[in-house]
């Protein structure tokens, strides 16, 4: 019998219908268990929002995610022709982007329909294949049609956070990604998706890392190895989210601004000395060296790769 209290599945996003809950793996006993302990509230019969928080309740990040993901649903309701599309279907998908979630709902409508801002929407011309909609309670652009909208619109780093993580969920194959390119031809911003298709990778596991790979590539550096793993004459180490095996150069992505417990910091600590005793440079990082430009970040990664 499933567990209760099991983890949502990754593949939700922030609106699930019973549908989509089914078909991930939950059962209806394990969804009213939700309901009743308040992790996702009925907005009608058979759609759920999903109120993902951690141990100290909804970040701002988050929190403008969930009230983004709600007026988007609200809004499409309102309007038979529309499609929740670009960045907003990306955040009801529950797909990550490192930019926040914009002040208007992104919605698409069709060809000869009004487009333009009205009541906190904007409305946006694109023509939509039957295979670019989904609907599951919320209609939609498919994920990977919300991948090459917002891969042709947003800088790079986006198009990674959201693209690996749909990746790495199973909700995105590349190659049904570039079919949606090479269907689209000339469209506005196509160049610019179609170069960021080959640095999508389902094994990072974070926003964080993802947009520390558009950095990478942006600065010209070397690709590094993802996840690789360390060992030492006490066993595993740790599995490190870069490495540049020909400076013996790793990289970790520390989004954690604080450890829970002295406890964890204690290991963290403890995991990288062993890493520098296997004679490794290790440099870490967190959101706001990448926020300020990555300077300092680049020139650290310069020397220890050239050295």
């Amino acid at each position: 019998m499933p567990r209760l209290t099991a983890p949502d599945p990754p593949i939700l996003g922030f609106l699930v219908s019973r549908r989509q809950a089914l078909s991930a793996g939950l059962s209806d006993g394990q969804i009213q268990h939700r309901v009743r302990s308040g992790q996702w509230q009925v907005l009608q019969t058979g759609m759920y929002l999903r109120r993902v928080a951690g141990p100290r309740g909804l970040d701002l990040h988050s929190a403008e995610r969930v009230e983004h993901a709600l007026r988007a649903a609200a809004a499409v309701r309102r309007h038979e022709q529309a499609v929740v599309a670009f960045e907003s279907a990306a955040i009801v998908d529950g797909l990550p982007l490192v930019s926040p979630p914009p002040d208007l709902v992104q919605l698409a409508v069709p060809p000869g329909a009004w487009t333009g801002i009205r009541d906190g929407v904007r409305y946006r011309q694109l023509t939509l294949a039957g295979e670019d909609v989904a609907d599951t309670g919320v209609r939609l652009t498919t994920s990977a049609r919300t991948w090459v909208d917002v891969a042709r619109t947003l800088p790079l780093r986006d198009a990674l956070a959201a693209g690996d993580r749909a990746v790495r969920n199973g909700c995105l194959d590349v190659v049904d990604a570039a079919a949606v390119l090479d269907r689209l031809g000339g469209v506005r911003g196509r160049r610019r998706a179609a170069a960021a298709l080959p640095l999508l990778s389902g094994l990072r596991e974070t926003a964080l890392e993802s947009w520390s790979a558009a950095r990478f590539h942006e600065w010209g550096l070397p690709a590094p190895e993802l996840q690789h793993e360390f060992w030492d004459q006490e066993g595993f180490v740790g599995r490190v989210d870069f490495w540049w095996a020909h400076a013996r150069v790793v990289g970790e992505a520390d989004g954690q601004v604080k450890y829970d417990t002295r406890e964890a910091l204690y290991a963290e600590k403890r995991r990288e000395d062993r890493l520098r005793a296997l004679g490794l440079v290790v440099i870490r990082w967190g959101w706001s060296d990448l926020a300020r430009g990555g300077p300092t970040l680049e020139r650290k990664l310069r020397a220890a790769l050239l050295r």
